[in-house]
């Protein structure tokens, strides 16, 4: 925002610039043709003005900043064409009508700097009047009440370029705040809506664990199931992986797929099975629900080992794979396969004792 509204300040400044350049300094440059000395010069000062006046245009029509180091050199070549201009003029009549360089170089002053901070705009303006005043000095002083008319008329044009510049100083400090105060809004919102979508996610995730986790333990509770029972034991692991990866979805942490899926690992290793994990790949991001299904899966069959199970980790550019291989009953297969998956493609194969099953997210068509 304060960007466009400094590059809009710097078109009208330009705009106004141009316009006062043509209508008033043009005429007046014909009109001291045949009046002073060297015409040339007041040629060569208003040619050069004109020349930063095209290439200023050219970068704002196209968009493009320019640097400080541009922004100064062209001020100082204003100066200098003011100067150039002046010469030919009387001292009696500087800083009037018949020198037209003085007001236009400060306009164009103007224009270029106003991404500078105020004392930089006003110190080349002060340096413009100051290089103006040693020229007085050198043509020779004139009269008191004609050096109070030019100091007036000097205090008027340089206190207007001024006020300009204080005042797109002001506008930008606003835009600046207020692009701020956006981003703040934003970015409070965004958060608003994550926790929102984290929130509901959850409550899903609550009421499916609902369906399973609920008639387990109330099983247990009353006695209808037997704690002992091999297959009520991997129930509840299964259970407890399930809802410690739950609890590991709040965790900051910036490998969120290992550390959900090492969740499943230590319910896993809890009840006595030794497990190897392997990863390969850098770090991908994941989008929530795929992360969910490739540890879900995994979770399921580490949970269902008896002794020994090993999770695999493969990432590359176009998928991520989880896969796992323990000695997992054949019914575990059957489990992992009902579960319901939208956003990964699930593979599972038993082999006498051993279960392999293994999760692909593709994150596009290699």
């Amino acid at each position: 925002m304060r960007d466009r509204l400094l590059r809009g300040a710097q078109l009208v400044a330009l705009i106004v610039a141009v316009t006062i350049q043509i209508t008033n300094c043009l005429p007046q440059l014909i009109a001291n043709q045949h009046r002073f000395g060297p015409w040339w010069m007041e040629v060569a000062g208003f040619t050069a003005l004109t020349a930063v006046a095209g290439v200023m245009g050219a970068m704002l029509l196209r968009r493009r900043s320019w640097s400080h180091r541009l922004a100064f050199l062209l001020a100082g070549i204003c100066i200098a064409a003011s100067v150039v201009a002046s010469i030919p003029v009387p001292a009696r009549l500087l800083l009037v009508a018949d020198d037209w360089s003085f007001g236009i170089a400060g306009w164009y002053i103007v224009a270029l700097l106003l991404r500078t901070r105020l004392p930089v705009i006003t110190g080349f303006l002060g340096l413009h009047a100051a290089t103006t005043v040693a020229e007085i000095a050198v043509k020779g002083m004139p009269e008191r009440y004609i050096a109070a008319l030019m100091g007036l008329a000097a205090v008027s044009v340089l206190g207007v370029q001024i006020a300009v510049a204080l005042l797109a100083a002001l506008l930008g400090r606003t835009a600046a705040a207020a692009g701020k105060a956006a981003e703040r809004e934003e970015r409070t919102r965004i958060d608003e809506e994550v926790g929102e979508l984290t929130h509901r996610d959850h409550q899903e995730r609550y009421a499916r664990l609902l369906d399973t986790t609920v008639p387990l333990l109330t099983g247990l509770a009353y006695g209808t199931l037997d704690a002992d029972d091999d297959t009520v034991r991997r129930r509840s692991a299964v259970e407890a992986a399930r809802m410690r990866q739950l609890f590991a979805e709040t965790d900051d942490v910036s490998d969120r797929l290992l550390h959900e899926l090492r969740a499943g690992i230590d319910i896993a290793q809890r009840q006595g099975v030794s497990v190897q994990l392997a990863v390969r790949g850098e770090i991908r991001d994941v989008p929530h629900p795929a992360r969910r299904e490739l540890v879900d899966t995994a979770a399921t069959a580490l949970a269902s080992a008896r002794t020994t199970a090993r999770a695999t980790v493969m990432r590359t550019p176009t998928a991520v794979r989880v896969s796992v291989v323990a000695d997992a009953p054949h019914d575990t297969a059957t489990t992992i396969e009902r579960a319901p998956r939208t956003h990964t493609r699930v593979t599972t194969t038993t082999n006498d004792r051993t279960l392999w099953t293994e999760a692909v997210w593709q994150t596009r068509s290699p």
